[in-house]
């Protein structure tokens, strides 16, 4: 009992001192914990925390979701699990893989019905489906989830031609932001009109990455989200791109000259409009 004692204490602890390890990441102090993240794999290898706090700070998504379903896979009953699980969905949503988004973010209300991101994960299911044009599945989960949750908002309008979810993946998650917020983090830089265009094109060159919010089958709805976005003050438009042999139109927010400009702005993005983003290098030829 008492070794058992020093374990949980020990355990509780290591979880506080992460917690710091968390913040500096959401307040963007990615190279401070990354400095010592080698020592905390190698001192904790089978830490969930350490192994899910390595995730996140990986620079290629791909390699990120890798991490994410060996925490499932090794850790199922881990605070960290569905934070993995809701981190693979948005991935593939932003990749526009909504047939995999969808099978993948349903896992959250069915395992782990007490998570905080029960939400998100459905509002991204039910998007997921209806960029499918899976409306009767939609409409099934819905059904299932309004009456397992009362408590969370279903308020989906299938109204539309080309039906979309009536409050926005970010709608039901914005924070008010101050008028200075909004000028010196959302408004897109004003270009002079009288630019010469050889000007305007070579400094376009100089800013190479854009930040994907969305991809599309449907043009229609990428225009749509694209709209909502500068109705918000970005600068977006649609771009059209090709995925697994898919042609897709995505959401993309423009331009930025390095990765850490783009990503500080998606995880703004995140934070305020609940949007998962993926960062393109997408240079003007």
């Amino acid at each position: 009992m008492k070794t058992f004692f020093l374990i949980f204490l020990f355990n509780s602890i290591f979880s506080q001192d992460l917690t710091k390890y968390f913040e500096d990441v959401e307040r963007g102090n990615i190279n401070k914990v990354k400095s010592e993240i080698s020592n905390l794999l190698i001192n904790y290898p089978e830490n969930d925390g350490v192994i899910f706090l390595s995730a996140l700070l990986k620079n290629r998504a791909e390699e990120a979701v890798i991490t994410y379903k060996s925490i499932i896979q090794n850790y199922p009953n881990s605070t960290y699990a569905d934070d993995s699980l809701i981190k693979i969905g948005e991935y593939l949503y932003a990749r526009g893989l909504y047939t995999q988004a969808s099978n993948e973010l349903r896992k959250i209300p069915e395992k782990y019905s007490k998570s905080e991101h029960l939400q998100r994960s459905i509002d991204l299911q039910i998007n997921s489906l209806l960029a499918i044009g899976e409306i009767d599945s939609a409409k099934f989960y819905i059904n299932k989830y309004s009456i397992n949750f009362t408590s969370l908002d279903f308020n989906y309008d299938f109204s539309f031609e080309t039906p979309l979810i009536s409050r926005p993946l970010s709608s039901n998650f914005i924070s008010k932001l101050s008028e200075k917020e909004k000028k010196t983090i959302f408004t897109p830089t004003k270009r002079n009109p009288k630019k010469e265009k050889s000007n305007e094109t070579i400094n376009k060159k100089l800013l190479p990455y854009v930040v994907q919010v969305g991809a599309f089958e449907s043009k229609q709805n990428a225009i749509k989200q694209s709209q909502l976005l500068i109705d918000n003050g970005f600068s977006a438009e649609v771009w059209p791109i090709s995925v697994n042999n898919r042609d897709l139109f995505a959401v993309q927010i423009i331009r930025f000259s390095t990765i850490e400009e783009a990503n500080l702005l998606g995880e703004k993005l995140k934070k305020k409009m609940n949007l998962s983003f993926l960062i393109i290098n997408r240079p003007l030829k």
